[in-house]
């Protein structure tokens, strides 16, 4: 019994492959050298970009896919490309959702507006391999119709400060809508 004869791939097949996963880390590292802090990233709780993540991963990776394959004649190529494609898009997923798409919506916004929510607890969590740490604000919506979401914001420290040495019930939620529909908090009030 002889054993099919091996598929032919150019020598860079296998790192092509990899672009899906790459791509937006390299993506964000250019966003983070031209742009910096300059575009507001701080999405609202329940108003992320997860979908249009997965939908920017899935063209991304078909997209690699092809250009990868593009040279290779074996159909057993194809089908492995299609499969490590498709996992590397998925590893390359949170990084499109949290690192690049945020930076854009930011870049163009709405009028800001001001939300009055409610005041539950202040939160410092650990930053991971860091002495830092983040700060949070739970905050809760009126219970009529919120135009944002109860959950965890993120706060500057010294908002943080702020609200740990007066305690307030009620705080104001500047938000504006970005680029891409997810709602930015833009100060906190």
């Amino acid at each position: 019994m002889t054993r099919p004869a091996r598929a032919k791939v150019p020598a860079t097949f296998h790192a092509k492959l990899m672009l899906p996963f790459a791509a937006p880390i390299l993506v964000t590292f250019v966003l983070l050298a031209l742009v910096g802090d300059q575009w507001p990233r701080n999405i609202a709780p329940g108003s992320g970009l997860k979908f249009a993540g997965l939908c920017t991963t899935a063209v991304s990776a078909f997209a690699f896919w092809l250009y990868a394959v593009r040279a290779v004649d074996d159909k057993r190529a194809h089908g492995f490309a299609a499969l490590l494609c498709a996992i590397t898009g998925l590893m390359g997923w949170p990084v499109w959702s949290v690192g690049v798409l945020p930076s854009i919506n930011g870049s163009v916004m709405t009028e800001p507006s001001a939300v009055r929510m409610t005041v539950e607890r202040t939160e410092a969590t650990h930053k991971s391999k860091s002495k830092g740490f983040y700060r949070w604000v739970w905050l809760k919506a009126d219970t009529g119709n919120a135009r944002l979401y109860s959950g965890r914001y993120f706060i500057s420290e010294d908002v943080y400060e702020r609200l740990n040495r007066t305690t307030p019930d009620i705080v104001t939620v500047n938000v504006a809508r970005g680029l891409l529909g997810a709602q930015i908090v833009t100060g906190l009030e």
